[in-house]
């Protein structure tokens, strides 16, 4: 209920009276965890709960039917009063919120230590009315752990931008310091490789056999080097999106064929061939010509590396509904179990050892996964029964529009 029934006392002034429901009410109020006062049409205050006597530090009986611009002065003619008097006069409904108006009434809760911190709030004012008289209820919420979040939130969103530029920058450098140092190693490299390859070859004369010897471990040295930074260079380009890739149909037998020939010297080194079986003419998948070649000469020559002598590595070509799946499988001993899961990490080894043996870079099946994957592709190992793996590439099947 509220306070409009009153009496005359013995000194001629009207005095509210309080029925047992107004005190209920009240009690009700200061249970509110939101600071609540009443204005009437003489913009007095008529209600002032606990939340607003704690955060103003202004007893009730000092408040209670005062004038608002004398609780509080440092508002005159400013929006709240504007919006209060809106309340009363239009019976117009506002809310100040803390984002456009800051801290708006002068109010603080003391922390751990007296010091005291001025309440970060949002202000509705609502209009009432109550057997034909006018009155404007404002609500104030406490908003201080939300700001402060957002505070928080600004400051740990500005360390990840920062981070983050860091991190390109730190990503730029390393992609430019390694295409400049690859370019700079590769170029001479060649050269050296070019020239021992003449030497080694006969052209400048027969050589003693410990100086061949010798030759010939300088060649493959430098031959493991270049592809060391080829494949250096490769992964810069993946990482930083500037491998290029052209796609379009390619003729599946035609690739494959390609690609046994160009490892056909390489497979004889470790006493290896390959043999394709059927494909069928005029199989056309969607790929990139060069970077599918690139696929496939990693997965023959790891075919080769790993196989036993005197055996040969089966490439199967299988359609797979709108796919094609082509399969290369050796005979080796397998992969490790605990290896299984890390095959396609960069410088990814299963043995260190055997790595060494037979050469590589660790490289190879990480490019290969990335590439296969550009390509909308997909690339996998089974291990069947008996001895070997199978490796396998599932790419698309390239449709006329």
């Amino acid at each position: 209920m509220l306070p409009d029934a009153s009496h005359i006392n013995r000194y001629g002034e009207a005095e509210i009276i309080a029925s047992p429901a107004d005190h209920l009410f009240g009690k009700v109020l200061d249970l509110s965890e939101n600071g609540l006062f009443l204005v009437d049409s003489e913009r007095k205050i008529i209600l002032w709960n606990e939340w607003m006597v704690q955060a103003s530090s202004l007893k009730r009986e000092d408040v209670v039917g005062s004038a608002f611009v004398d609780v509080f002065p440092a508002l005159k003619g400013r929006r709240v009063e504007t919006v209060i008097n809106a309340a009363l006069d239009t019976r117009t409904a506002s809310l100040l919120s803390r984002s456009l108006n800051k801290a708006i009434f002068p109010l603080y809760f003391s922390e751990i230590g007296g010091e005291q911190q001025r309440i970060e709030q949002s202000v509705t004012v609502k209009p009432i009315q109550s057997e034909g008289h006018d009155y404007c209820l404002v609500q104030i919420t406490d908003v201080t752990p939300m700001v402060q979040r957002e505070d928080v939130l600004r400051v740990l969103a500005k360390e990840a931008e920062e981070a983050l530029q860091e991190a390109e920058e730190a990503s730029r450098f390393k992609s430019e310091f390694t295409s400049t140092v690859s370019h700079e190693l590769r170029t001479p490299l060649t050269s050296i490789r070019g020239s021992l390859g003449l030497i080694a070859s006969g052209v400048m004369g027969t050589l003693k056999p410990e100086i061949g010897r010798l030759i010939a471990i300088a060649c493959n040295n430098t031959e493991r080097l270049l592809f060391l930074i080829n494949d250096i260079l490769d992964i810069s380009k993946i990482e930083s999106g500037k491998m290029d890739f052209v796609m379009g149909p390619v003729d599946l037998k035609v690739v494959l064929l390609q690609s046994i020939e160009a490892n056909q010297a390489y497979g004889e080194q470790y006493e290896v061939k390959y043999h394709l079986n059927d494909v069928v003419d005029g199989t056309t998948v969607y790929a990139d010509t060069d970077r599918l070649m690139q696929v496939l000469n990693n997965l023959l020559s790891n075919a080769a590396k790993f196989s036993p002598k005197g055996v040969e590595v089966d490439i199967n070509v299988i359609r797979k509904d709108e796919m094609i799946r082509i399969e290369v499988r050796d005979y080796g001993s397998g992969i490790p179990e605990q290896f299984k899961s890390r095959i396609f990490e960069k410088f990814s080894q299963a043995d260190g050892s055997d790595t060494r043996q037979v050469g590589g870079t660790g490289l190879g099946l990480n490019i290969s996964k990335a590439i296969v994957e550009q390509m909308s592709g997909v690339i996998g190992f089974n291990v069947p029964e008996g001895q070997g793996t199978i490796f396998y590439i599932d790419i698309c099947l390239f449709k006329e529009t």
